[in-house]
């Protein structure tokens, strides 16, 4: 039986880069101090920037008189001395600012471009690991909001990532699906439905719902303690109230599974409710590792620096998000072995998270090398930036805000497709209409789906998650400047360059084996350099947690691609086969790049 290749992964170059320059310093100067490697993206023919020299200069003046040189570019140059024969670095120069600029070798940049043709667009992490991603989190008997955008789309695109470079990912969906809600439904629901148990209302708005039985447990102390009594025995476990809770996440469930079959998001629920049987014991190992305080009748965790505790037990013996998280964070490390712990909910809950992960750290399970991380984000404003909120009704729900992006999408495709067909027109007879670009009718439905919904998508993750940003759709769907509409334009462009040129997949990988990628124009090398940035924009934005430096990255991309095409013809010139092999190199990493914030590309639009 023959075994199946494994596929050569693409290389870090700055990465290579920084361990070359480290290396050289430490034995030269015997050190442990290591360079720090910057990417150039702004000028041609320069691609890092290292200012070590001067760092060691100013770091070392007083104690050796920095190893015999009389300033930071004597320095520098011994640095560059020092470096061994490789194959990644062309040249290094020192600046005015004595910060070493180095150059990558094109034959390199040949060599990996070639590469990437022929085994594809792969990065691995030197370090997979058990990955818990806790994200979107809707609450049973509410529909999902313009508040559970973020936590849903940026979710989504880490566990993407993290996935991509070959970590085991958790998608953990933490639903709010118990405690004393429910009661308060299922008493609602038995007065207004006296048989629901047999018969199975139709519910067209269960947020209406929720909002009379929240009203009337306000308003009305006989149903609020006919509510407490249902609480209490949902969490008994009464076969009747089971039944009803079980159908009200039902019924929630297929309204969710909407939405995320709209945004293309997978992850799975482990709500509130299946740490309830958990929680005893949890409490029980805090108890008696003398962690556990009673507090005005409730079991408490109280952790340093913070002015509440965290409740594990309530005084009347209830459970809620502390219970919860708790245990949860106990059986994510526990029993799912995880490294690693990502939360992504609204910067508002940062605090409580911070206390979580310290109790953690308290009961000994958070220890390293284990780590637990909240993403806090910002808020989703509307258009005048102020904030929504639920007496908006329509307005709020996730599911219009996607209806109005596709609808607007969809105008503005055929708008588009209506000003291309007047332009034909207008052509000399002689000339043949061009159709290779257009979505034909059929197409066009489909079509604004993916463009709305990879408007509010970009949109979202092009920004620092710290951020708060408008909801603009006319921004949003902008054919212009750093927008998703600009990016589908742009790799659609390069399909249908591709397309134009009459190569076949095939005949790339063919040429790219068999001739190879030749950079035969500066703007090339450019080109070339910028894609192979992948794995390292794909390093910082796993350890920031910032998807805006995938984003960043794509945008660069579009960017260059189009000042390449003001600065040389690709199809009908003789360097059309190097250059088409250049073209489909970006068309792939731009691909996978846009896979990973949740946007499926079109080859028309």
């Amino acid at each position: 039986m023959v075994e199946a290749t494994q596929k050569s992964t693409m290389k870090n170059v700055q990465s290579m880069v920084k361990k070359l320059f480290t290396d050289a310093i430490q034995k030269r100067f015997n050190v442990e101090d290591e360079a720090i490697v910057t990417p150039i993206t702004n000028i041609p023919g320069s691609d890092y920037k290292i200012p070590t020299a001067i760092t060691l200069f100013h770091a070392y003046k007083s104690k050796q008189n920095s190893f015999g040189f009389s300033d930071p570019t004597e320095l520098a140059n011994e640095i560059i001395k020092s470096i061994p024969a490789n194959e990644i670095i062309e040249t290094v120069e020192v600046n005015k600012q004595n910060q070493l600029i180095v150059t990558i070798s094109q034959k390199f940049l040949e060599k990996e471009i070639a590469l990437l043709l022929t085994e594809g667009v792969n990065v691995k992490s030197e370090n997979p690991q058990t990955i818990a991603v806790d994200f979107s989190a809707p609450n049973i008997a509410k529909e999902l909001h313009v508040g559970h955008l973020r936590s849903t789309v940026m979710g989504e695109s880490i566990s993407r990532v993290l996935e991509f470079l070959g970590h085991d990912v958790k998608r953990v969906n933490h639903i709010g699906d118990w405690g004393s809600t429910f009661g308060m439904l299922i008493a609602h629901m038995k007065e207004e439905f006296p048989d629901f148990l047999e018969k199975q209302p139709q519910l067209s708005d269960l947020e209406s719902f929720y909002v009379a039985a929240k009203k009337k447990f306000k308003e009305n102390e006989t149903f609020k303690k006919l509510a407490q009594e249902k609480t209490v025995l949902l969490q008994k476990g009464d076969e009747e109230s089971l039944k009803a809770w079980k159908m009200w996440c039902d019924l929630s469930r297929q309204e969710y599974q909407k939405i995320y079959k709209r945004l293309n998001v997978t992850n799975y629920e482990c709500g509130e409710s299946f740490y309830n049987s958990l929680i005893p014991g949890m409490v029980k190992e805090l108890e008696e590792k003398g962690i556990i305080q009673l507090i005005d009748g409730a079991k408490c965790v109280v952790v340093p620096g913070y002015k509440k505790p965290l409740v594990a037990v309530k005084s009347d013996g209830g459970y809620g998000y502390d219970s919860t998280d708790l245990a949860a964070i106990k059986y994510r490390i526990q029993t799912l072995n995880c490294q690693k712990l990502i939360y992504l909910t609204d910067a508002g809950q940062s605090t409580h998270f911070e206390m979580v992960f310290k109790a953690a750290e308290m009961a000994g399970w958070l220890k390293k090398p284990i780590i637990a991380q909240h993403l806090g984000f910002g808020l989703v404003l509307k258009e005048d930036g102020t904030k929504f909120s639920t007496s908006d009704g329509e307005s709020v729900r996730l599911m219009t805000l996607l209806n109005k992006a596709k609808d607007q999408a969809k105008e503005q495709i055929l708008k588009r497709q209506q000003e291309q067909m007047l332009k034909q027109l207008a052509k000399p007879k002689e000339e043949p209409l061009t159709t290779a670009t257009r979505i034909e009718e059929k197409d066009v439905d489909e079509a604004a789906e993916k463009i709305g919904m990879a408007a509010i998508k970009y949109f979202d993750q092009r920004l620092s998650s710290v951020s708060n940003y408008c909801l603009n759709f006319d921004q949003m769907l902008e054919s212009k400047g750093n927008t998703a509409v600009y990016l589908l334009y742009a790799y659609a462009r390069l399909c249908s360059i591709i397309k134009k040129s009459g190569m076949t997949e095939q005949d790339i990988k063919k040429a790219a084996k068999e001739i190879g990628f030749k950079i035969t124009h500066e703007h090339e090398a450019t080109l070339a350099m910028t894609i192979l940035r992948f794995p390292e924009t794909l390093d910082l934005a796993v350890k920031e947690l910032a998807l805006h430096k995938i984003t960043d990255f794509i945008y660069e991309i579009a960017s260059k691609v189009a000042e390449g095409y003001s600065k040389y013809d690709i199809v009908g010139t003789e360097n059309q086969t190097t250059r088409i092999l250049l073209c489909e190199a970006i068309k792939k990493v731009l691909k996978q790049a846009l896979y990973l914030v949740g946007i499926e590309p079109l080859e028309k639009i």
